[in-house]
C-alpha cells in the first residue's frame, strides 16, 4: 500500500522547490543550495527536478551553476484557446474536467505564498485576467484565483463535492450570463462582471 503521508510531503516539497526557483529567477540555484533549504539530499532534489520537468515545467540545468526556470510559453486567452497552454493550465483544466481537488502554490498581491487545497469548479476569462473559480478549503469559501499568480498546481486523488458553478459566481458577486430569448453562444465574462468580482484569493 502506498505511503500517502510521504506522497503529501513530496507534493509540498515540489511546491516549495518551484517557489525557490521562481524567487531566484532568472538566476540558477545549485542543487546543494536547494537541498539545504528544503532539508533533503541533493540526490532527492535531482529526482524532484526530473519529476517536475517530466510534468511539463520548463527547467534548465546549467553545468556548474545549477537549475533555473526556462522562459514561459506565450499565453493564450482561455476563451480563445482550444486547449489550455502551459503545465499549470493543463492541470487546472484536468481538475475541472475530472472534478478533483487541486493543490496550489498561490502568490497573492502582497507576494505572500500559501499552499491551498481547492475544489476546482471552472475556468473563466475576464478582461483583466484568467481565473480559476473554486472552493478554497483553506479559507472555507468560494474564491477566484488569478492564473498568473499560481506558481504550481498538482492534482490530488480527492474528488470535488457537488457545488454549482453559477452559485459560486453569484457568491463572488460575478453576474452570471443568462440566455436571452434568442439562443446565442455563451462567451467570457463581460467587463462589468470582472469589475464586480470581489472575493479574490
Amino acid at each position: 500500500m502506498p505511503d500517502r503521508a510521504a506522497d503529501v510531503d513530496r507534493v509540498d516539497r515540489l511546491l516549495l522547490l518551484v517557489a525557490e526557483l521562481r524567487r531566484a529567477s532568472p538566476d540558477a540555484v545549485e542543487a546543494g543550495d536547494l537541498a539545504r533549504r528544503l532539508g533533503v539530499s541533493a540526490r532527492t532534489v535531482r529526482r524532484d527536478m526530473e519529476l517536475l520537468t517530466g510534468g511539463g515545467l520548463r527547467v534548465r540545468h546549467e553545468r556548474g551553476r545549477g537549475y533555473a526556470l526556462g522562459p514561459e510559453p506565450p499565453r493564450e486567452p482561455l476563451g480563445e484557446a482550444a486547449s489550455l497552454v502551459g503545465p499549470v493550465r493543463d492541470t487546472l483544466a484536468e481538475a475541472v474536467r475530472t472534478r478533483r481537488v487541486v493543490r496550489l502554490l498561490y502568490i497573492d498581491r502582497q507576494g505572500t505564498r500559501t499552499v491551498r487545497d481547492v475544489e476546482a469548479h471552472g475556468l473563466v476569462t475576464a478582461p483583466d485576467a484568467d481565473y480559476l473559480v473554486g472552493w478554497c478549503r483553506l479559507r472555507e469559501g468560494p474564491r477566484m484565483f488569478r492564473l498568473e499568480r499560481i506558481g504550481a498546481a498538482f492534482l490530488s486523488e480527492r474528488g470535488v463535492g457537488v457545488r454549482d458553478l453559477d452559485a459560486l459566481l453569484a457568491a463572488l458577486r460575478v453576474p452570471v450570463p443568462r440566455p436571452p430569448a434568442e439562443p446565442v453562444t455563451r462567451g467570457p465574462l463581460g467587463r462589468d462582471g470582472a469589475g464586480a468580482a470581489r472575493a479574490r484569493a
